[in-house]
């Protein structure tokens, strides 16, 4: 399984779990039950290379709908992947700290990987306003992103990699979606 593969799992998997959740609030827009969830969390995708590793860490959480993880770790000979689920607390009030264990594409060891950082808030915040459709409807999100400024670095294989983080960012959302059980 590449990383790609893996994120569009993770990804896959926190979409399901959205959808399956039940409501946190019901709100009645002309004769359409709508299932109203007010969201917070983190964004923060970082990839990095050194020593011979090339490293892809996405994490993610939120409030509401759980944290998910996903850790790439490739060397010439292997590469080792963890994604899914995990326990909250990957952001904690400006630091990151997780321990992962990955396991091998191809050899089937496992490897340890410690993601360790901090993370500020950088720049304005972005307006949030997506229109999409789901099985049961159109799906409103309005809200904001809050830009991060991230150091992130994985230790690894006795070695320690310094991250780029791309994507990061706090944000604050506020979901109506039509509600599945309402007949």
């Amino acid at each position: 399984m590449t990383c790609r593969t893996l994120v569009a799992a993770v990804l896959g998997a926190a979409t399901a779990a959205v959808l399956a959740l039940p409501a946190v609030a019901n709100a009645s827009l002309d004769t359409q039950t709508l299932t109203v969830t007010r969201e917070k969390g983190h964004v923060l995708a970082c990839t990095g290379t050194g020593y011979g590793v090339d490293v892809v860490v996405d994490l993610y959480d939120n409030d509401v709908f759980g944290t998910h993880a996903a850790v790439s770790v490739r060397t010439p000979d292997d590469e080792y992947v963890r994604g899914g689920e995990t326990g909250a607390g990957l952001f904690d009030r400006g630091r990151i700290r997780r321990e992962f264990v990955l396991d091998s594409e191809t050899s089937g060891t496992a490897q340890t990987v410690v993601v360790s950082g901090a993370y500020v808030r950088s720049g304005s915040p972005k307006r949030v306003h997506e229109v999409y459709d789901e099985p049961f409807g159109q799906v409103v999100t309005k809200g904001w992103n809050y830009p991060l400024r991230a150091g992130v670095t994985v230790r690894t294989m006795g070695q320690q990699v310094e991250l780029t983080c791309g994507e990061a960012f706090a944000y604050r959302l506020t979901t109506w979606r039509p509600d599945s059980t309402a007949e």
